[in-house]
């Protein structure tokens, strides 16, 4: 498994086993079918596991970011506070909006169906936020000038979180994950 840490870390070794359990839950449980919603149970009495494990595959149509954002406000409403909420709800947006955007994989008919994960733990203070999409492509950021439309996704993403990064998947794509202390 590759990845990139970027962005301010706040607890490496903490950081590192928390979205390693997250790329290793989306290798083995794989994407879910279309506008299902799963949750996954840890193992009783695995402390390196979360809480909760919560997961959307989101549809591609025009209004997939505003449904991320909303998955992401209901699913952590009672584990953060409400301007941490909001910030992982726009970080969600952004990362869902980038995957339906270059997510697809080279020579693949079908439009991206990128899957969201939001991870919390009990013992840990962190949550995390990751969305998978079929393409090897490696997300960077983008420095566009001043009067550029787009392009500022992961800058956001990079103002918001603690901690962010990419890690390639074991069947091919990618997980864009972003990390938040709680």
């Amino acid at each position: 498994m590759s990845a990139e840490q970027v962005v301010r870390p706040v607890d490496s070794l903490r950081i590192e086993g928390t979205w390693q359990w997250l790329c290793r839950a989306v290798d083995e449980v794989g994407r879910p079918a279309p506008g299902q919603t799963i949750t996954l149970v840890p193992a009783v009495g695995d402390g390196g596991n979360p809480a909760l494990c919560s997961v959307l595959v989101v549809p591609p149509m025009p209004q997939s970011a505003h449904v991320a954002r909303d998955f992401t406000r209901a699913a952590l409403a009672d584990r953060a506070g409400g301007e941490l909420v909001d910030d992982m709800a726009v970080t969600v947006s952004e990362l869902v909006s980038n995957a339906l955007r270059y997510g697809r994989a080279p020579n693949s008919p079908l439009e991206p169906q990128p899957s969201l994960w939001l991870a919390v733990w009990d013992r840990l203070p962190y949550a995390v936020c990751a969305v998978t999409d079929d393409s090897d492509r490696i997300p960077v950021e983008g420095h566009p000038d001043e009067f550029a439309e787009s392009g500022r996704g992961l800058q956001v993403v990079s103002a918001l979180s603690d901690s962010w990064g990419w890690n390639l998947r074991a069947g091919g794509g990618k997980t864009v994950w972003a990390l938040f202390r709680l």
